[in-house]
């Protein structure tokens, strides 16, 4: 157990499983208390549980009343929210042609509205429990584009620069709360399951997926964690409105890289 997060009071969307587990576990291990919230009810209470966190919240992001719901509940039990992750988020694989304009409603409801109506909503407890941090999970898909990912890259894309603009917005406010977003390549969570289906096996799967990461494998939710925890801190008390790359390289070289 550490202490880099003492005193720090997390709200983590998408908490149930994957990433926002693995964040919620890590906060944990270093001081802060945790809410971990989804819309898998009975998954996000067996997750609270599972690693002693505060609450375990239903929460459907894309609605307003729900965050207000979410964040009041965060708040009575955790006396104060000062850190607030956006990960909740879904994919879709489908081009300009393919793509159903209810499936990239759907995603950008999810990925990017969510986005800015949950950090509208927190702004009066993070403001009231400063020094507060923003961290936003995007995707290197938010950085490099892929004809078969429209919605997906657009979504993601959207909420990098949402978080740029939040960033500005709080500093030049004179405000205490930073801004960052996080861009993890192909991490090993069940986001990636169906295209790892695609491929007939885990291994055929791991490898089409790898193929042009310079370091040849998927990231680990732990990894991504890590770099929450930085950010969640306050280490990392003059860093806002920026990117961070998890990704193996892949951003550095393009995708087209062998």
């Amino acid at each position: 157990m550490g202490n880099r997060l003492a005193g720090k009071k997390a709200f983590i969307t998408g908490g149930a499983q994957g990433l926002g587990l693995a964040m919620g576990k890590m906060f944990m291990e270093e001081g802060a208390d945790v809410t971990l919230t989804d819309i898998q009810v009975d998954k996000v209470s067996e997750a609270a549980e599972s690693i002693g966190a505060a609450a375990g919240i239903e929460h459907d992001v894309t609605d307003p009343q729900a965050w207000a719901d979410a964040l009041a509940a965060a708040n009575e039990q955790m006396d104060g929210i000062n850190v607030l992750v956006h990960n909740a988020g879904i994919g879709s694989w489908g081009s300009v042609e393919s793509e159903s304009l209810e499936m990239y409603r759907k995603v950008m409801a999810i990925d990017c509205d969510s986005v800015f109506i949950g950090s509208q909503a927190a702004m009066p407890y993070l403001k009231d429990h400063q020094p507060g941090s923003i961290i936003i999970i995007s995707s290197v898909a938010g950085l490099m584009a892929d004809g078969n990912y429209l919605a997906y890259n657009t979504a993601k894309a959207g909420v990098a620069m949402m978080s740029k603009s939040i960033a500005l917005h709080c500093a030049r406010s004179g405000l205490q709360i930073r801004s960052n977003s996080i861009h993890p390549v192909f991490t090993r969570t069940a986001i990636i399951d169906p295209m790892i289906q695609l491929k007939g096996s885990q291994e055929a799967g791991e490898k089409a997926l790898t193929r042009n990461i310079p370091m040849k494998r998927l990231g680990e939710p732990e990894e991504v964690a890590s770099m929450a925890t930085y950010l969640a801190s306050d280490e990392s008390k003059f860093v806002t409105g920026t990117e961070f790359r998890i990704d193996g390289g892949i951003t550095a070289c393009g995708v087209g890289s062998k």
